[in-house]
Protein backbone atom coordinates (compact mmCIF):
# COMPACT_ATOMS: atom_id res chain seq x y z
CA UNK A 1 0.00 0.00 0.00
CA UNK A 2 1.38 3.41 -0.97
CA UNK A 3 1.51 6.16 1.61
CA UNK A 4 -0.17 9.33 0.38
CA UNK A 5 -0.14 12.77 1.93
CA UNK A 6 -2.50 15.53 0.81
CA UNK A 7 -0.78 18.38 -1.00
CA UNK A 8 -2.18 21.45 0.74
CA UNK A 9 -2.23 24.60 -1.39
CA UNK A 10 -1.74 27.84 0.55
CA UNK A 11 -3.02 30.19 -2.18
CA UNK A 12 -2.42 33.32 -0.09
CA UNK A 13 1.24 32.41 0.30
CA UNK A 14 1.84 31.38 -3.33
CA UNK A 15 3.84 33.66 -5.58
CA UNK A 16 1.54 35.56 -7.92
CA UNK A 17 1.93 35.90 -11.66
CA UNK A 18 0.35 38.37 -14.07
CA UNK A 19 -2.18 36.82 -16.44
CA UNK A 20 -3.46 40.02 -18.12
CA UNK A 21 -3.81 43.68 -17.09
CA UNK A 22 -5.59 43.75 -13.73
CA UNK A 23 -5.45 39.95 -13.33
CA UNK A 24 -2.97 38.04 -11.19
CA UNK A 25 -2.92 34.54 -9.85
CA UNK A 26 -1.12 31.35 -8.86
CA UNK A 27 -1.00 27.94 -10.49
CA UNK A 28 -0.60 24.38 -9.24
CA UNK A 29 -0.25 21.51 -11.70
CA UNK A 30 -0.75 17.79 -11.27
CA UNK A 31 -0.39 15.00 -13.81
CA UNK A 32 -4.04 15.10 -14.97
CA UNK A 33 -5.35 18.48 -13.79
CA UNK A 34 -4.17 22.01 -13.07
CA UNK A 35 -5.73 24.56 -10.73
CA UNK A 36 -5.30 28.33 -10.68
CA UNK A 37 -6.63 30.99 -8.35
CA UNK A 38 -7.06 34.42 -9.91
CA UNK A 39 -7.66 37.85 -8.44
CA UNK A 40 -9.35 40.20 -10.93
CA UNK A 41 -9.44 43.93 -10.27
CA UNK A 42 -12.80 45.67 -10.84
CA UNK A 43 -13.62 45.71 -14.56
CA UNK A 44 -10.58 43.60 -15.56
CA UNK A 45 -11.18 41.57 -18.71
CA UNK A 46 -10.14 38.11 -19.79
CA UNK A 47 -9.69 38.34 -23.58
CA UNK A 48 -11.77 36.08 -25.82
CA UNK A 49 -9.96 32.78 -26.28
CA UNK A 50 -10.36 29.01 -26.61
CA UNK A 51 -8.16 26.09 -25.59
CA UNK A 52 -8.19 22.29 -25.89
CA UNK A 53 -8.80 21.87 -22.15
CA UNK A 54 -12.04 21.44 -20.26
CA UNK A 55 -12.37 24.24 -17.72
CA UNK A 56 -14.20 24.37 -14.42
CA UNK A 57 -14.49 27.67 -12.55
CA UNK A 58 -15.86 28.77 -9.19
CA UNK A 59 -16.43 32.39 -8.19
CA UNK A 60 -15.08 32.66 -4.63
CA UNK A 61 -15.91 36.35 -4.08
CA UNK A 62 -17.20 39.29 -6.08
CA UNK A 63 -18.83 38.77 -9.45
CA UNK A 64 -17.89 37.80 -13.00
CA UNK A 65 -19.63 38.40 -16.32
CA UNK A 66 -18.90 35.27 -18.35
CA UNK A 67 -19.44 34.98 -22.11
CA UNK A 68 -19.29 31.37 -23.28
CA UNK A 69 -19.97 30.89 -26.98
CA UNK A 70 -22.04 34.09 -27.06
CA UNK A 71 -24.16 33.22 -23.99
CA UNK A 72 -23.53 35.82 -21.26
CA UNK A 73 -24.12 35.11 -17.56
CA UNK A 74 -23.37 37.13 -14.43
CA UNK A 75 -21.95 34.84 -11.77
CA UNK A 76 -21.69 35.78 -8.09
CA UNK A 77 -19.81 34.22 -5.20
CA UNK A 78 -20.70 30.55 -4.93
CA UNK A 79 -21.59 30.10 -8.61
CA UNK A 80 -19.56 27.78 -10.80
CA UNK A 81 -19.26 27.00 -14.49
CA UNK A 82 -17.99 24.29 -16.83
CA UNK A 83 -16.66 25.12 -20.30
CA UNK A 84 -16.08 22.30 -22.83
CA UNK A 85 -12.82 22.18 -24.75
CA UNK A 86 -12.38 24.44 -27.81
CA UNK A 87 -15.32 26.73 -26.92
CA UNK A 88 -14.58 30.45 -27.27
CA UNK A 89 -15.08 32.39 -24.03
CA UNK A 90 -14.27 35.71 -22.35
CA UNK A 91 -14.95 37.34 -18.99
CA UNK A 92 -15.07 40.66 -17.14
CA UNK A 93 -14.89 41.23 -13.39
CA UNK A 94 -17.74 43.09 -11.72
CA UNK A 95 -17.54 46.43 -9.87
CA UNK A 96 -16.15 44.79 -6.74
CA UNK A 97 -13.62 42.64 -8.61
CA UNK A 98 -13.53 38.87 -8.40
CA UNK A 99 -11.59 36.01 -6.88
CA UNK A 100 -11.89 32.95 -9.08
CA UNK A 101 -10.72 29.34 -8.83
CA UNK A 102 -10.29 27.52 -12.14
CA UNK A 103 -9.31 23.93 -12.93
CA UNK A 104 -8.21 22.58 -16.32
CA UNK A 105 -8.03 19.04 -17.68
CA UNK A 106 -5.65 18.17 -19.15
CA UNK A 107 -3.37 20.58 -17.25
CA UNK A 108 -2.89 24.04 -18.72
CA UNK A 109 -0.73 27.04 -17.82
CA UNK A 110 -3.02 30.07 -18.29
CA UNK A 111 -0.22 32.59 -17.74
CA UNK A 112 1.73 34.15 -20.61
CA UNK A 113 5.44 33.28 -20.70
CA UNK A 114 7.68 35.71 -18.83
CA UNK A 115 8.53 38.63 -21.10
CA UNK A 116 6.15 37.53 -23.85
CA UNK A 117 2.56 37.15 -24.97
CA UNK A 118 0.64 33.88 -25.09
Amino acid sequence: MTSWQPAEIAWDQAAGRAAAPGISGSLRTGSELSAARFRLEPGATVPRHAHPNEEFGQVLSGSLELDVGGHVSVLRAGAGFLIPRDITHAARAGQEGCVLLECYAPPRDPFPPAGGQS
